[in-house]
């Protein structure tokens, strides 16, 4: 314990001082006084959220006080407190979210009103209001006999995408096969005419019939589909090197990565669940079908994959730097 005193003035470094009680001495021509000087520590107001991010649809937090209590919350104007009503003068410090505007507060913490308080001290933390996610609670199931979703949009022979001058795009869907169905998943394919080629997923050489980049009986690169769980495909095709990627559970490194020698083209509007104008049918449960006349880049394909932790979905039309032009949420 120390004091750090101007032997000279008299005035005590509060600063650089241990908190405690001393016996000051002060000395003129030989005649000392004293005097005993308490330096109080200031409070202790610490506190803190359990998040640094909530949405207007969460519910409402209030904060832990692991300092002294009985102080008082304050934020910038927009936030409300559910005590108060206000941005100021609350006592819990329990938000109220769905009455605050979306933006980032810093929330302050002063104890000065608690009862307790001898050196008023605050404390502060950033927290942000954050626009609602997109509730995810359905998908939509396909029986593999003769259901499939016509978009009405003929997608890829004029723009945004121009299949005939092979202009880059990605797809991105969940998927949930029905294994007891999937006999052969090259002929079982979710999406037509998302491609270079009518047969969707199912992207190939032109002429060559054994010769898929995409899927090889019910495996998808190295990762097998029908195993009773979901699991999120983004096919990204880049027409300056012909060159197709596809992306499984937002794994960040493509489990096809090659480039396509020729092309077939259709006309026709882009369809969920079918092959082309065929008798073949996907079986299990698609959700979350979303194109872009943009390649997307491993970033943004593990950005969308990893939405999914908070039964929410990501909103795909905030996908930074990409352009949506087609998303449907398959029932939500």
């Amino acid at each position: 314990m120390a004091i750090v005193i101007n032997s000279t003035t008299g005035e005590i470094d509060l600063d650089q001082t241990t908190p405690g009680t001393y016996v000051v001495t002060y000395t003129v021509q030989g005649v000392s006084s004293t005097q005993e000087v308490t330096i109080n520590a200031v409070d202790d107001a610490t506190f803190s959220y359990s998040a640094s991010s909530y949405e207007p649809t969460d519910p409402d937090p209030t904060p832990t006080i692991t300092g002294l209590t009985g102080g008082t919350f304050s934020a910038g104007s927009g936030l409300v407190f559910v005590d108060s009503g206000t941005n100021t003068g609350s006592s819990t410090g329990e938000i109220d979210l769905s009455a605050s505007t979306v933006a980032s507060y810093t929330i302050t913490y002063d104890t000065t009103s608690s009862g307790s308080s001898v050196c008023p001290n605050t404390s502060t933390q950033t927290v942000e209001i954050a626009v609602a996610g997109i509730a995810n609670n359905y998908s939509m199931n396909f029986d593999g006999v003769n259901d499939y979703i016509d978009t009405s949009e003929y997608l890829y022979g004029t723009p945004p995408i121009d299949r005939y001058n092979k202009d880059t795009f990605s797809v991105s869907l969940w998927i949930k096969p029905d294994s007891t169905q999937l006999v052969d998943w090259q002929y079982y394919t979710p999406i037509s005419a998302v491609t270079t080629h009518n047969n969707g997923l199912r992207t190939r050489k032109y002429g060559n019939s054994t010769g898929y980049v995409v899927i090889s009986g019910s495996a998808f690169g190295s990762t097998k589909l029908d195993d009773g769980s979901w699991h999120h495909l983004v096919c990204v095709f880049t027409s300056s090197d012909d060159r197709v990627k596809i992306y499984v559970d937002g794994n960040t490194t493509p489990e096809v990565n090659t480039t396509i020698a020729s092309y077939e083209y259709f006309n026709q509007n882009t369809i969920i669940g079918q092959k082309g104008n065929s008798s073949e049918f996907f079986p299990g449960q698609i959700d979350e079908v979303a194109i872009w006349n943009t390649a997307l880049t491993s970033t943004q394909v593990a950005e969308i994959y990893n939405a999914k932790g908070t039964n929410l979905t990501k909103d795909l039309t905030t996908v930074s730097g990409s352009n949506l032009i087609y998303w449907n949420r398959m029932g939500d």
